[in-house]
């Protein structure tokens, strides 16, 4: 952590936020479901998706592209599934309560799965896929994006930099999650650099010439992001869109609006989300006992020369998570800046 960091307690960050949602017309309980699923992407150390996004919520909220009393219907449903449209409204809250209702549904018939429609940016998938592991289930959750990414070959944005996750449950180990974008990196992680002044590699993204670039304003300035992984992360990437977007019938493609562009518009993006009983496969006991078998299997590997530590997905996140719980949250002075005058703006008590 740099030295001209400053730390804030999560307690006191999450409170500044639900502040600034009240301010801006959020209900209190929508208010504080977004702003939980931005420090929960703080303090497991995914600063791209925490409260640097505070500012673009703001935004779109003020130019009404995000309605902040908008109203969620479900459209068609099922046993084991559902269909929601949540009416251009904030997307944690559309979010949050599809998942919890695929959560629902599978405790009833074992396995769900909720689409949304409609929405905005959701924040951390992660941040859904853990409320299935809280009660003994394996969660999904997944969402598409304005378009960010060009298919393996092209040089103009068809896809938007799409996330999964997958969460499992353990036993006397932390919940295995897999919480990943399609690109090679997140469009935040490309904003902290930008505010951190450092390069970035050459991998992460494409200038407006789809060239490479390490320098995050090229990359920012109307580049794409890469693909992770070739056209392997493009395949990935097309079938979230599908499975969420086309799938729904809301956005796809470039019917979806990038976060940070058309302000006053619907971002038209979709999500799907998935809840699994594992005890219709085996006791939930034994399925744990296994999961912490597998877990050691990984961990335990030989190591490869200068490696000192085997991870699972999900594993540093929660170790991150533990100390940032005890000793704050680290932000940069550009953040910090930022975090200042929004409070000022909106009339909120200051956070530093």
């Amino acid at each position: 952590m740099s030295v001209s960091n400053t730390t804030v307690s999560s307690d006191a960050l999450l409170s500044f936020c639900v502040s600034c949602f009240l301010k801006l017309g959020v209900p209190a309980d929508h208010a504080v479901i977004t702003a939980e699923n931005l420090i929960f992407a703080n303090l497991r150390g995914v600063d791209s998706h925490g409260v640097i996004r505070l500012k673009i919520y703001t935004e779109r909220l003020e130019a009404g592209g995000f309605k902040a009393d908008a109203r969620r219907e479900i459209v068609s449903e099922g046993e084991g599934f559902a269909l929601m449209d949540a009416g251009h409204g904030i997307g944690q809250v559309a979010g949050m309560e599809a998942m919890k209702l695929a959560i629902a549904k599978a405790n009833r018939v074992g396995l769900a799965m909720v689409g949304v429609k409609n929405s905005n940016h959701f924040g951390a998938a992660g941040f859904y896929a853990l409320r299935a592991v809280e009660g003994g289930m394996i969660g999904m959750a997944a969402t598409n994006a304005g378009p960010t990414m060009a298919p393996t070959g092209g040089r103009e944005g068809r896809l938007g930099n799409n996330p999964i996750s997958i969460a499992i449950p353990a036993g006397k180990y932390p919940p295995v999650v897999l919480d990943m974008a399609t690109g090679a990196v997140a469009w935040g992680k490309i904003f902290v650099a930008q505010q951190e002044k450092k390069k970035i590699p050459a991998t992460w993204a494409l200038d407006r010439n789809g060239l490479p670039t390490d320098d995050p304003d090229a990359a920012a300035g109307g580049g794409l992001i890469q693909p992770f992984g070739g056209y392997k992360g493009y395949g990935l990437s097309l079938l979230i869109d599908i499975l969420t977007g086309v799938l729904t019938g809301g956005g796809f493609s470039t019917h979806v609006k990038t976060l940070y562009q058309n302000l006053q518009s619907p971002s038209h993006v979709a999500h799907t989300f998935a809840a699994l009983r594992i005890d219709g496969f085996m006791p939930l006991g034994e399925f744990r006992r296994r999961m912490d078998e597998m877990i050691e299997l990984m961990q335990q590997c030989p190591a490869a020369p200068g490696v000192d530590r085997i991870y699972v997905p999900g594993e540093i996140e929660h170790e991150t998570e533990q100390r940032r719980r005890s000793e704050g949250i680290p932000i940069n002075p550009t953040l910090k800046e930022e975090l200042s005058a929004l409070g000022a703006k909106l009339g909120v008590q200051p956070l530093f």
